[in-house]
């Protein structure tokens, strides 16, 4: 899923309904302000950021988009290690935060849970591993510091272990998003759509009452969609190895295997549908890096999650809980 689809190719079109009311014995038009959609796109961690709402009121409108921007900011000004003052870049060159935000506490506890649960497959402690896969040296003495469980996480302090560094790459985008999602819907927006660089938030329905309709992308065929899927109070990420391809037939990309530091070799794509976009994020790189046999019996036993894997020779594969092609 792209941001081209979302946003240049106008994928999502919403429209106003207009409305008619029974007044003293005949129809009339309604007199109230009809739903209209809001739509507004920024550049934030290096993607293309869309926020649509739908509401009454488009001062209310733009207030809480502005609101949600800058909430967008103050996360990523924490969790990302590329921008120089953000929290995370301090801890990777301290090795120690005390008193750290409780955003990134929780942020790293959620990590770690996803780690247990892929048996390592997801590691945000990855960062020295990734560095040494693009620079091409020796991989084995940075494959020896990626270890989450070596990684002290508390309210009171966050610790690295030395030399180890972390990435939140494969997972702040989605916390990012359902933060948006929970300033908007702290103003009043229930009808909305958030979308990070592929990673989104989809709730209630579009301006014309209908529900959000989402591509998922073809891996080999950018600008086509593999299917057109009905979303809404989900959260959906996409990781794939065609977003960041090192090598013409996609054998290396951007997604490595935290324990190999190669890049996983079955699956093209994983799309997972799950209730926060910060699960969704998390979950979509641990499948990649699993494979289909063991991504798939996670995602079957995680509640209100499936997935849609696409192997490197264009097969599907549906988890139990994914929703039938249309």
């Amino acid at each position: 899923m792209t941001t081209a689809q979302l946003s240049r190719r106008h994928f999502l079109q919403i429209t106003a309904v207009a409305g008619t009311v029974f007044l003293g014995g005949r129809w009339a038009q309604r007199l109230a302000k009809q739903p209209t959609a809001v739509h507004q796109t920024r550049l934030l961690m290096g993607t293309f950021i869309n926020l649509t709402l739908v509401g009454e009121d488009s001062t209310q409108s733009q207030l809480a988009m502005t609101a949600t921007f800058a909430e967008m900011e103050r996360l990523i000004a924490l969790f990302n290690w590329r921008q120089p003052d953000s929290t995370l870049a301090a801890l990777n060159q301290t090795g120690q935060l005390i008193n750290p935000p409780q955003e990134l506490v929780e942020l790293l506890q959620e990590a770690y849970h996803f780690s247990n649960l892929s048996d390592g497959a997801f590691d945000v402690t990855i960062q020295p591993l990734l560095e040494a896969v693009r620079t091409g040296i020796d991989m084995n003495q940075s494959r020896q510091l990626v270890n989450y469980r070596q990684l002290h996480v508390s309210s009171d302090e966050i610790r690295l272990a030395p030399g180890m560094q972390l990435t939140l790459d494969g997972i702040a985008k989605g916390r990012v998003v359902d933060g948006a999602t929970a300033v908007l819907q702290t103003h009043g927006f229930n009808n909305i759509l958030v979308e990070a660089g592929g990673d989104l938030v989809a709730n209630g329905s579009r301006a014309d009452g209908q529900t959000w309709r989402l591509g998922i992308t073809h891996p080999r065929q950018p600008e086509n969609t593999l299917e057109v899927l009905p979303v809404t109070g989900q959260a959906v990420a996409t990781s794939g190895d065609y977003q960041h391809s090192f090598s013409q037939d996609f054998s290396r990309h951007h997604i490595v295997d935290p324990r190999t530091g190669a890049s996983p070799t079955e699956l093209a794509s994983v799309t997972v549908l799950a209730p926060t976009a910060t699960a969704a994020d998390a979950l979509s790189t641990a499948v990649m890096v699993m494979g289909s046999q063991a991504g798939l019996a996670l995602i079957d036993q995680l509640p209100g999650t499936a997935a849609l894997l696409v192997t490197k020779e264009m097969q599907l594969k549906r988890s139990a809980r994914f929703p039938a092609d249309p």
